[in-house]
């Protein structure tokens, strides 16, 4: 029999009022950090990063973000990380941010901190980074040595980013639980080279059931930048949960789906849990699952502002060049043939197209109930 194997980070620490902590809970991971973090950020949490800057014996350089995370940023980081002599390395930011400054930590062998200001993804704890071409496409999947030494996540800073950040965390974890499951009937390999722990398994599926509980008063509090105990559960639910479910637990067509759609210029300007959201429903339609799930589903999407339909990730007028290019890609990763049916490029086409008509039906259906 393979061996199970389970991943996740060496330590999550979630509360409020942290950030500024951080060279305390770094302490024996080094003492040279460079923070890695957004223009944008280091504006909003001048405050945070000074008492950084100023503690004793811990030096601290600010490096601010391109913007993307490709191949050329990193290499640029990796280079600033041989100047100051860095030994540990921290993302503060989004998605984008944090798999930047894990790549670095990969390539230059660096300890590493997560520290996310949204909780939008389940980057913070994996390991692994995401990495697009300089013209927005997907370049590589880029799995890493380790996953994170720390992952720090202050509730007070993610209650006050925009809500359709925390929205989009959602989407792309309420799949996590819909792909573990696959992959478990099917007693596939995790992307750790091992079989599904019962741990992983439990932990995937709390993290759908937290999301379906909690999920709309989440997004509600977020709208109105207020803490409550909602909200914290979603962010762990997508931060740690969903972090560790898809590592431990594996994926099947819904994120496959999404990298095809990425692909697609038009795309480009939505969040990965925005595509990942659509492509989830695309999954549950190529599956079989039944009708009262798929409901379930857009119910909870409708209600937060995710995409169920090809117009809102900017595909109205969708080609068959580019139905094909979605399917080309989703069929040519060894994730899609987690379903319980063999596929190929003709059925994913007709998933996308029927996942579009039941989310078009779906959004008439609630606009005709409105009025």
């Amino acid at each position: 029999m393979k061996n199970k194997i389970f991943l996740s980070p060496s330590k999550y620490i979630q509360g409020t009022d942290i950030i500024q902590k951080l060279p305390e809970y770094l302490n024996g991971l080094g003492n040279r950090l460079l923070l890695l973090t957004s223009e944008g950020n280091r504006k909003r949490m001048e405050k945070q990063i000074t008492q950084m800057v100023c503690e004793k014996d811990f030096s601290v350089t600010v490096e601010i973000f391109s913007g993307e995370c490709t191949m050329k940023e990193i290499r640029r980081l990796c280079d600033v990380c041989r100047k100051e002599k860095i030994d540990v390395i921290a993302g503060l930011g989004g998605g984008k941010v944090i798999d930047t400054a894990k790549a670095v930590s990969h390539f230059m062998k660096l300890r590493l901190a997560v520290v996310p200001t949204t909780a939008s993804s389940d980057a913070p704890c994996s390991a692994l980074s995401i990495v697009y071409r300089e013209d927005g496409g997907l370049d590589q999947l880029l799995w890493l040595r380790t996953n994170p030494d720390l992952v720090l996540a202050d509730v007070g800073v993610i209650a006050r980013a925009p809500a359709h950040l925390l929205a989009a965390g959602m989407g792309d974890a309420l799949a996590t639980w819909f792909e573990m499951k696959e992959c478990f009937s099917k007693n596939a390999d995790n992307f750790c080279g091992g079989k599904i722990t019962l741990a992983a398994k439990a932990i995937g599926e709390q993290c759908f059931k937290t999301i379906m509980a909690e999920g709309y008063k989440a997004y509600l509090s977020a709208k109105n930048k207020c803490i409550t105990r909602s909200l914290e559960h979603v962010i762990e639910a997508n931060t740690l949960l969903s972090g560790i479910g898809f590592e431990s637990g594996g994926i099947c067509a819904a994120h496959p789906i999404n990298n095809g759609l990425a692909e697609l210029e038009e795309t480009h300007r939505y969040m990965h849990g925005e595509k990942v959201a659509f492509a989830l429903i695309c999954q549950l339609v190529l599956a079989g699952e039944k009708d009262e799930t798929i409901h379930q589903v857009l119910n909870l999407f409708g209600k937060l502002g995710l995409p169920v339909t090809l117009e809102e990730l900017g595909l109205k007028n969708i080609t068959q060049k580019q139905l094909q290019i979605v399917a080309r890609i989703a069929r040519e990763d060894p994730c899609t043939h987690n379903l319980p049916i063999q596929i190929d490029e003709e059925i994913i086409i007709g998933a996308v197209l029927l996942a579009d008509e039941i989310g078009r039906q779906y959004k008439q259906n609630v606009s005709q109930r409105d009025n």
